[in-house]
C-alpha cells in the first residue's frame, strides 16, 4: 500500500483526536514533552503552522523550515497525524512594511495596525500574489508526506475590508453580475433619494456601515467571494503539488459575517467547523450549528476547533463543568462530527488569547481536573473508530437557514428584539428537543428528498425559491413558515403585491401589514374551537412578543386567533391545503410552548417520529448515525442530574463505551452522561 492509500486507510479507521499546536510560542525543548504527553492523552492528529508566517519565512529572501520541519518529523514518527495549514491568516510584519496598502481598512474608513491576526485586505495584489507563493512552497516541501492527513488553508475567513483595491474589485463584480448600471439602478432601486448612478467610479463600498441595504447586502456578498477567491488561489498551488489529500478550511460560528458557507462547499474536500457555544442553552446551540455544517455536503464534518474549558473572550466566560466538555464532544461526534479537536493543545504564554483554555494548561500541566477529562475521553475515542465512517441520513425534515438573512433582518427589523437566528432557533428547538432529525438546508437547495420543510423568517425570496417552495407543497409536502417572510427579492426590494408574493395563493392568506412590539407590548393566543376539536389540544391561552401580523384568510383555516388589541380575533396560525400538500403560516412569535404543541402535532399528523422514547426526561438528546454494518445510537444527558431512561429502540444492543449488553433498554446515565449504543451483526461492543 503506498503511502496516499495508506494515509486515507488510516483517516477512515478513527476519530481524529487532538488541537492546533503552536511549539513557535514555546522553548524548542518543549517540543519532547509536548510529544510524551500527546501520547498520554490519545492525540493522534495536530494542527500546524496556523500562524507561523514569520516563523518559516523571517525575510522575504529567506525561509527557516528547521523548526517546522523537526516538529513533522517527531508527529510523524509517533504515529499523530498532521493537519498543515497554511498561515496566510497572519502576514509577517515585513510583508506589511513593503506594502502599506496591504493593511485593510475597516467599516469606519480607517486603516489598521499590524497588532493582530487577519490584518490584510483580501484583494491586495501583493497578498494574493504573496499567498500563491507561499501554498506551492509549502506544498512542494510537505504535500508527499506519509504523516500528512490535510491540508488547512488560512484561518476563520471573516475578513472584511473597505479599501480602494476593494473598491476596484467590487465594481468588477458588480459589472459581472449586473451587466449594466441602467440594470443595477433598477435591482438596486436607486431612485430613492436620488441615489442614482451613471459611472461605475460612483460605486463605492459601504463606509460607515450600512446605509442602502441593497449595496450593502451584495458588499457582504463581494466580501464572502473575495475570501473564497484567496483560499482557492493557494488550493490551486496545493492540488497542483500535493494529489489525493483532502483540503479543507475552518468555519467560523453563523453570528459572524465572512462567509456565505453554501458558495464555499463544493470547494471544500470535507467541512470544518469551530464551535464555542454559550454556557447557557449550549446543546441547542450547538446542535443546530453541527447539523448545519454537516448538511452542507451531506457528509460527516470535522470538529476542528472548541474549548477544553472557558474561553477568554466572551462578555462572561464560566468554566466547563465536569463532564460538559466530553458531554459536548460526543454531541458532535452524534450529530456527524469525525473528528474531535480543540484550540489549542498547549496554552498561549501572551497576547490575548492567553487565558484561553487547552488540553494542558499554565501551572501543573497535567494535575488538574481538564487535563484528566481530556486523556479519559482520548482513551475512549481511541476504541469508537468505526464510528469515525458512519453517516447521518434519513433526515425527512428540512429547516431552511441561509446565513445573509441575519444581515437583512438585522438592517430591517422593525425592533431591536427581533433577530433571525432567535427566530430560527425558536422554530428549531421544538424539532430538536422532540429528537427528530433535521437538516438545515438552504433555501435554494433540492427539498424533495424531505417531507417537512420549515422556513422561519425567510425574509428574502431569492430567484427560484417561491417556485421551488410551490412545486414542494403541490407534490405533497408540509410547509411551516413564520412571521417576516416573503417581504423581498434577491435585492431586498419588494415585489409589487405584497407579502409572501408570488406564492400567497399557497398559503391561503393575504397579509395586511406587521406590528413590531415595544419590550413591555404583547398578546395572547389560542388554538381554535375546530382545532382543539381536531386535536386534543389543551384549552389555553399563550403569550406571544416581538411581533404580529394582521391576516386574511383566503382559502386557509384559523387554527390559532389572537386574543386582544385590534388584531383581537384575527387569525395568528393558519393552515392551507394547496395541491396535494399543506402550507402553515404563523403570524406571531409565540413562547416556546405553543410551538411544541404546534409541531408535535404536525408531527403526530404526518407520522414524523422521534427517535427516542416517548416520556423521556427533558434535556436528553437522541440521534442516531448509520454504519454500513450497524447503527449507533446515541444518548445524551444535557442535565446535570443522572437519569435512567428506558428506550425500547435499543434493547439487545451493546453500550459501547462501558461495553454492555442493554437486554431490556434501560440506560442510565450521569450528570452530562453519555451513552452510544450499537446495533448491528458485526461485532457486539467495544468497552
Amino acid at each position: 500500500m503506498n503511502a496516499e492509500k495508506a494515509g486515507v486507510a488510516s483517516r477512515r479507521s478513527v476519530i481524529r483526536f487532538g488541537g492546533d499546536y503552536n511549539p513557535e510560542q514555546w522553548p524548542e525543548e518543549m517540543l519532547e514533552r509536548d510529544i510524551a504527553l500527546m501520547k498520554e492523552t490519545g492525540v493522534n492528529a495536530v494542527t500546524i503552522n496556523v500562524f507561523g508566517w514569520s516563523a518559516i519565512q523571517p525575510e522575504r529572501e529567506r525561509y527557516d523550515f528547521r523548526r517546522l520541519d523537526a516538529v513533522f518529523d517527531r508527529l510523524e514518527q509517533e504515529g499523530i497525524g498532521v493537519v498543515l495549514a497554511t498561515p496566510t491568516a497572519a502576514p509577517p510584519v515585513w510583508l506589511f512594511e513593503e506594502f502599506p496598502t496591504m493593511l485593510k481598512v475597516g467599516e469606519n474608513g480607517q486603516r489598521t495596525v499590524h497588532w493582530s491576526r487577519q490584518a490584510y485586505c483580501p484583494n491586495h495584489p501583493a497578498y494574493l500574489a504573496e499567498i500563491r507563493k507561499l501554498a506551492a512552497v509549502l506544498a512542494e516541501r510537505y504535500g508527499q508526506r506519509e504523516g500528512l492527513l490535510l491540508w488547512h488553508i488560512n484561518n476563520e475567513y471573516i475578513v472584511h475590508c473597505y479599501c480602494d483595491h476593494c473598491a476596484e474589485a467590487f465594481r468588477e463584480w458588480l459589472r459581472r453580475k449586473y451587466g449594466t448600471l441602467e440594470r443595477l439602478n433598477e435591482a438596486w432601486q436607486l431612485s430613492q433619494w436620488s441615489l442614482t448612478r451613471t459611472s461605475w467610479e460612483q460605486i463605492t463600498p459601504p463606509l460607515g456601515g450600512m446605509s442602502h441595504t441593497s449595496h450593502s447586502l451584495d458588499y457582504q456578498r463581494f466580501l464572502s467571494d473575495s475570501n473564497l477567491h484567496s483560499f482557492l488561489t493557494e488550493k490551486e498551488e496545493i492540488v497542483r503539488r500535493s494529489p489525493g489529500v483532502p483540503v479543507t478550511t475552518n468555519f467560523y460560528s453563523l453570528d459572524f459575517r465572512g462567509q456565505i458557507h453554501p458558495n464555499w462547499a463544493p470547494h471544500l474536500d470535507v467541512i470544518a467547523w469551530d464551535s464555542y457555544p454559550p454556557h447557557r442553552d449550549h446543546a441547542v446551540w450547538a446542535a443546530f450549528q453541527h447539523d448545519y455544517f454537516r448538511s452542507l455536503k451531506q457528509q460527516p464534518f470535522l470538529l476542528m476547533e472548541q474549548a477544553t474549558g472557558s474561553v477568554n473572550w466572551k462578555a462572561y466566560n464560566p468554566a466547563k463543568r465536569p463532564g460538559m466538555m466530553r458531554l459536548q464532544s460526543y454531541q458532535s461526534l452524534a450529530r456527524g462530527a469525525k473528528a474531535v479537536m480543540f484550540f489549542q493543545f498547549r496554552q498561549s504564554r501572551g497576547g490575548v488569547e492567553k487565558f484561553h483554555s487547552s488540553m494542558v494548561s499554565h501551572g501543573s500541566e497535567t494535575e488538574n481536573r481538564i487535563y484528566r477529562e481530556v486523556r479519559e475521553l482520548g482513551g475512549e475515542l481511541a476504541q469508537l473508530g468505526e464510528l469515525a465512517c458512519a453517516g447521518f441520513g434519513g433526515a425527512r425534515v428540512a429547516l431552511l437557514f441561509d446565513v445573509t438573512l441575519s444581515w437583512l433582518v438585522d438592517w430591517n427589523r422593525g425592533s431591536l428584539d427581533i433577530s433571525y437566528r432567535d427566530a430560527v432557533t425558536a422554530f428549531y428547538r421544538p424539532l430538536y428537543e422532540a429528537n427528530v432529525p433535521i437538516d438545515i438546508v438552504h433555501p435554494t437547495d433540492d427539498l424533495s428528498g424531505y417531507e417537512l420543510i420549515v422556513a422561519p423568517m425567510l425574509y428574502m425570496f431569492e430567484d427560484g425559491v417561491p417556485e421551488k417552495l410551490r412545486e414542494f407543497v403541490e407534490k405533497g409536502g408540509k410547509l411551516v413558515m413564520s412571521y417576516l417572510s416573503g417581504m423581498v427579492n434577491g435585492n431586498d426590494v419588494v415585489e409589487r403585491g405584497g407579502f409572501l408574493r408570488p406564492i400567497d395563493d399557497v398559503f391561503g392568506i393575504v397579509v395586511e401589514e406587521w406590528d413590531a412590539f415595544e419590550p413591555d407590548m404583547a398578546n395572547r393566543i389560542s388554538w381554535t374551537a375546530a382545532s382543539l376539536l381536531a386535536d386534543g389540544s389543551p384549552r389555553s391561552s399563550y403569550d406571544i412578543r416581538k411581533w404580529a401580523e394582521v391576516v386574511h384568510l383566503r382559502g386557509a383555516e384559523a387554527l390559532a386567533t389572537f386574543e386582544e388589541e385590534y388584531h383581537a380575533g384575527q387569525p395568528a396560525v393558519t393552515r392551507h391545503k394547496y395541491g396535494k400538500g399543506e402550507a402553515y403560516y404563523v403570524a406571531a412569535h409565540p413562547e416556546e410552548a405553543f410551538l411544541r404543541e404546534l409541531f408535535g402535532r404536525i408531527c403526530r399528523e404526518y407520522g414524523v417520529e422521534s427517535l427516542g422514547g416517548r416520556s423521556e426526561p427533558s434535556g436528553v438528546e437522541i440521534t442516531v448515525r448509520e454504519g454500513e454494518e450497524a447503527t449507533y445510537r446515541f444518548v445524551l444527558n444535557h442535565n446535570p442530574e443522572p437519569i435512567e431512561i428506558c428506550l425500547e429502540e435499543a434493547a439487545g444492543g451493546w453500550e459501547m463505551i462501558g461495553g454492555q449488553r442493554l437486554d431490556d433498554g434501560r440506560i442510565a446515565l450521569s450528570g452530562y452522561g453519555v451513552a452510544i449504543v450499537r446495533q448491528g451483526s458485526r461485532k457486539e461492543g467495544v468497552g
